[in-house]
């Protein structure tokens, strides 16, 4: 039997899927560790996504809401004789479950683009998840741009930094002078017409089409799954300027077809196991 485990900074989401057991993530590597043993039982397989990056030639990650796990060989814990363990990010992770069950499914390649907290991404192409060296690729959101900004990856000019749901709801409640405006809120007073917030949302999703741009020049996606918070909550609003901002930036280059994630939460445990395959 395999088993899928979606390992984020609060949450440890374990199970297939039929059925999913959800606990509040360990304070240590040893815990989280032992934690994961215990939910996967005599499991064959584990396949594991995490939020951040990850280094197969290490079996370890980095990811910035799990401090207590970088650097730890966490396949090398987990692996044992008859059992094969599988580590991936969580957007990689993603686009495999919506490349195979969701939004793309059916197609040849796809880019699975999530604004959320950060930008993430991931290209699946005839069924198989692209991997560079170190097991992670397709790091849109870590792309260098004009920006002078340090991006805390520690590059310059990320487009995580300005076009990130972070980003706008920063840009957002600084606008309001409110600091602590719900994002929620901030998602009912766009779509009410405010315009400020509208523009913020709009000059987001045009700061990140160029990036998309690049990434349909280098990969050619037959589609463009697009998922996170940023989407749910700003909908066509967001969507309709990232669809314009796109075609501008490709001119004469083929346009995918922008889709939205289909999956939700389900994505990570789905993909994960889908990385066992």
């Amino acid at each position: 039997m395999n088993i899928g485990v979606d390992l984020g900074g609060t949450k440890l989401a374990v199970g297939t899927a039929e059925s999913l057991q959800i606990i509040t993530t360990p304070a240590t590597s040893r815990g989280i560790v032992a934690a994961i043993e215990e939910l996967t039982g005599e499991a064959q397989g584990i396949g594991i996504c995490v939020a951040g990056r990850v280094d197969l030639q290490n079996g370890s990650t980095f990811a910035a809401q799990l401090p207590q796990l970088h650097g730890v060989p966490l396949l090398k814990h987990l692996s044992r004789p008859g059992r094969r363990v599988t580590l991936l990010n969580d957007a990689d992770a993603a686009a495999l479950a919506e490349h195979q069950f969701g939004a793309a499914r059916g197609t040849h390649t796809s880019l699975y683009v999530t604004v959320s907290t950060g930008i993430g991404s991931g290209l699946v192409s005839q069924q198989r998840l692209y991997q560079g060296y170190r097991g992670q690729a397709v790091e849109l959101g870590h792309a260098g741009g004009p920006g002078q900004q340090r991006c805390p990856c520690g590059r310059i000019g990320c487009i995580d930094i300005s076009a990130s749901g972070t980003a706008i709801t920063r840009s957002a409640r600084t606008l309001l002078g409110d600091p602590n405006v719900p994002v929620d809120i901030l998602a009912q007073l766009a779509a009410q017409g405010h315009s400020g917030i509208g523009q913020i949302v709009r000059q987001a999703a045009e700061d990140l089409a160029p990036f998309l741009g690049n990434a349909c020049v280098l990969f050619d996606p037959q589609v463009i799954v697009m998922g996170g918070g940023v989407v749910l909550g700003y909908g066509e609003l967001y969507l309709d300027a990232l669809r314009r901002a796109l075609v501008a930036s490709l001119g004469q280059w083929h346009i995918p077809e922008i889709r939205v994630a289909q999956l939700g939460k389900q994505a990570g445990i789905l993909g994960a196991l889908q990385s066992l395959e």
